[in-house]
């Protein structure tokens, strides 16, 4: 928790490379009509946690380019909405592989994760 601000975007880098490595392995050395649902979870989990380093270096280093704030106000700003848009994809997968992606649903899921993001905003 109290490390240098290029020891956290390293461990975060290494953990996104390791989550990548895992969706490979899981995409190219299993079947997925034959999968359990602990390979389907685990499918999932990594596509989630892809997404959410992703986003997160994405969120930081643009914050770093336009924003003079402190930095762990911007990690938690680039962390929570990398959160958000990661739920939103991750979940849009899983529906869509479930056949429940619907046009109505995706819009109630992005509203709701917008309100969220409002709702979180109205501490600061």
């Amino acid at each position: 928790m109290f490390q240098s601000q290029t020891k956290q975007v390293v461990v975060i880098i290494l953990s996104t490379i390791l989550a990548v490595f895992s969706l490979l392995s899981i995409l190219f050395f299993t079947d997925p009509f034959a999968a359990s649902w602990i390979i389907l979870g685990l499918f999932y989990l990594s596509l989630f946690l892809v997404f959410l380093g992703f986003f997160t270096i994405i969120g930081l280093s643009l914050r770093g380019w336009f924003s003079s704030k402190i930095y762990i106000v911007k990690l938690s700003q680039s962390f929570r909405q990398a959160l958000l848009i990661s739920l939103l994809i991750t979940f849009s997968a899983f529906l869509q592989a479930n056949h429940l992606f619907f046009w109505w649903v995706e819009v109630s899921l992005v509203l709701f994760l917008i309100f969220t993001e409002i709702f979180l905003n109205l501490k600061n």
